[in-house]
């Protein structure tokens, strides 16, 4: 509670620091709004069945209800929240029996980086990915789900970008937030220093690749990883 609670109280302070140093137009508003509350539903800070109140939202962001709804009906679209007339928005529930559909899917997406257009390999992309290898080294002796989860969240950000294809760059988005909440939901119960020494390993290859300008080994390297997040996940539900 007290998590949630510091994490909206930063997430205020942040929107205010943006009001007040950027003047947003309508749509860059909307995608700000869009992004943060499917983080906290990515991250379980909106966790499954929760109703969400449409006024402290508005009130938060500063914003009408219409924009709000906007954004309420593509999370909706994305099978994120349901919207029930006279009843409100509520968070879905978490969907098991197509994480494995979806990861395969993830997977031969990844496979494809290389030959679906992609984009050219900046030095921004290569600082981005250090700062994110920087980030993973300090967790190993932190246990910090937040955090990683936020690592996550901006890896995916980082992947996206290299896609040049505008399609598989807005399915690999969709699909990661609608399986972000399951590897967030069985997080706690695997071995810390194991979960962040694959992600090293993942980010170090991924790293390689970059320096040599290489975007399908890139995506090859995720997809391993990808396959390896499915076996453990997958593993740990037939134990149940």
């Amino acid at each position: 509670m007290h998590s949630l609670m510091r994490f909206r109280a930063e997430r205020r302070s942040k929107i205010k620091t943006m009001n007040e140093s950027v003047k947003l137009n309508a749509d860059q508003r909307q995608r700000y709004m869009y992004e943060c509350i499917r983080q906290r539903i990515g991250m379980l800070h909106y966790a499954p069945g929760m109703m969400i109140n449409e006024m402290q939202l508005a009130n938060e962001f500063d914003v009408s209800r219409t924009p709000l709804r906007r954004v309420l009906q593509q999370l909706s679209y994305e099978g994120l929240v349901e919207i029930r007339n006279g009843v409100g928005t509520r968070v879905t529930d978490i969907d098991m029996k197509t994480f494995k559909d979806i990861y395969d899917l993830r997977i031969l997406l990844a496979e494809t980086m290389g030959s679906l257009s992609p984009n050219w390999v900046t030095d921004e992309h290569r600082k981005t990915l250090n700062g994110l290898i920087a980030r993973a080294k300090e967790l190993r002796d932190r246990r910090n789900i937040d955090a990683y989860a936020t690592l996550s969240n901006d890896l995916e950000a980082l992947i996206c970008d290299l896609i040049g294809s505008k399609p598989a760059r807005e399915m690999t988005d969709l699909l990661y937030y609608q399986v972000a909440r399951i590897w967030c939901t069985f997080l706690p119960n695997l071995e810390w220093a194991g979960v962040i020494g694959e992600t090293l390993d993942e980010l170090k290859g991924m790293s390689d690749a970059l320096a040599s300008n290489d975007v399908g080994t890139f995506g090859k390297v995720r997809a391993t990883y990808l396959r390896l997040m499915l076996k453990k996940v997958s593993r740990y539900i037939s134990s149940d």
